[in-house]
């Protein structure tokens, strides 16, 4: 499954914010590391995305419907068609 790079962004904040607020200067490199490292992954997820063919962004519609579907079933919702 492909990340977001919403999700790659989410992901870099956090870690930035870790480095932010930590005591040890050995862990701040680490989540400074793995910010960074969750930068370049949603620059490539944005290519990815760049590079989309039509019936892949339809396909991930479908696939999203799904999802919001099987959501709405977990919380007991009934769904209108």
């Amino acid at each position: 499954m492909r990340m977001s790079a919403a999700h790659c962004r989410e992901q870099e904040a956090l870690h930035l914010a870790k480095a932010a607020n930590e005591p040890l200067e050995s862990r701040r490199k680490i989540a400074v590391t793995a910010a960074k490292a969750w930068a370049m992954e949603a620059a490539l997820a944005d290519k990815r995305a760049a590079q989309m063919t039509p019936l892949d962004a339809l396909d991930a519609a479908i696939t999203q419907e799904f999802a919001r579907e099987e959501a709405a079933e977990a919380d007991g919702d009934e769904l209108s068609i």
